[in-house]
């Protein structure tokens, strides 16, 4: 629970906490926008909105660990994306070629390199990195001789236009993530869910039903990640290993999860309905609020300082 940062407030008196939670979600949307629009491996645009996110950060006053959390699970996708690009981008000049006979033994190094960063992956968090440096390794210097027969004959050539393109887009994923955690680590839920409902409130009265469920999604994404890891500690208790077993056993394993997270998860949905109808919630009806939200200097200056970087990216594409 406390790897996960996506959906938690964490709070600090900072200037973007007291900002209006309107002005954080339309800026949000805006950041997201404008670093779609920016120009294909375009690292100076890029630089510019990485830099407007640092100093966001250090504004939040959050600790940076928490933002890095937000990055943990996606560290896999951003991997294969840039091996992607790297092996299937043409563009540019050619950076190294590589071609190599596979044989048994590169394929048996490869798998017993394979098994045993696996059964290390938990005292290892970048088990990943060691485990392709140790197998380039083996495949380019255990290579010659070659021992045994030739199964796989494979020619490999990098181009810097991968290279550049895969850090492109690692870049743009990180910096997309970020901000939103920016977001929901700066925003309470009850503001979120306001600051939805008064945005949203020009196309229609039903919109504060769709804020509503908005809001209470992004909250309870922790609390289900909490029973989770609950059912998971009580299941180990009785003997359970969901990394053991064969696949009908751990077919079996992942019911024995899905079936009380799908009755904790009815049984506090029953509950909040129940709290929501004992206040006098009533769907779609006007209600007053607490607090009014109320657009500030801070606020303005935030969002023009977005609405101009995306205007100077949107310049130099049409020029």
């Amino acid at each position: 629970m406390n790897n996960l940062a996506f959906g938690q407030y964490y709070h600090t008196n900072s200037v973007i906490h007291r900002m209006d939670p309107r002005t954080k979600i339309l800026s949000s949307l805006l950041f997201m926008i404008g670093l779609f629009i920016i120009p294909k491996n375009n690292f100076l645009f890029m630089g510019i909105f990485a830099l407007f996110m640092v100093i966001t950060i250090l504004l939040t006053k959050v600790p940076l660990k928490k933002f890095l959390k937000s990055i943990k699970f996606v560290t896999y996708l951003l991997l294969f994306s840039f091996v992607f690009q790297v092996l299937f981008n043409s563009e540019g000049e050619l950076l190294l070629t590589i071609n190599h006979n596979l044989t048994l033994v590169n394929v048996g190094i490869c798998l017993v390199v394979l098994i045993c960063l696996f059964l290390l992956r938990k005292k290892i968090p970048l088990f990943f990195i060691l485990f392709l440096v140790v197998l380039v390794l083996g495949v380019k210097f255990l290579e010659y001789p070659v021992y045994g027969n030739v199964l796989l004959n494979y020619d490999i050539k990098v181009y810097t236009g991968g290279v550049i393109t895969g850090a492109f887009v690692i870049s743009r994923v990180l910096i997309l993530i970020i901000s939103s955690a920016v977001l929901t680590l700066t925003t309470k839920p009850t503001d979120l869910n306001n600051g939805l409902e008064a945005l949203l409130k020009p196309f229609g009265k039903k919109t504060s039903i769709l804020a509503m469920m908005i809001s209470i999604a992004l909250r309870f994404i922790p609390t289900l990640f909490l029973e989770t890891e609950k059912i998971l500690k009580a299941q180990a208790s009785r003997g359970v290993d969901f990394n053991e077993g064969k696949l009908k056993d751990k077919i079996g394993q992942i019911v024995s999860l899905l079936v009380p997270m799908f009755i904790i998860s009815f049984k506090r949905a029953a509950d909040l309905a129940d709290a929501m109808e004992a206040r006098g919630y009533v769907p779609g009806e006007k209600r007053t609020k607490l607090v009014k939200m109320n657009f500030t200097l801070k606020d303005v200056i935030y969002l023009l300082s977005i609405i101009l970087i995306i205007t100077i990216v949107i310049i130099y594409r049409v020029i």
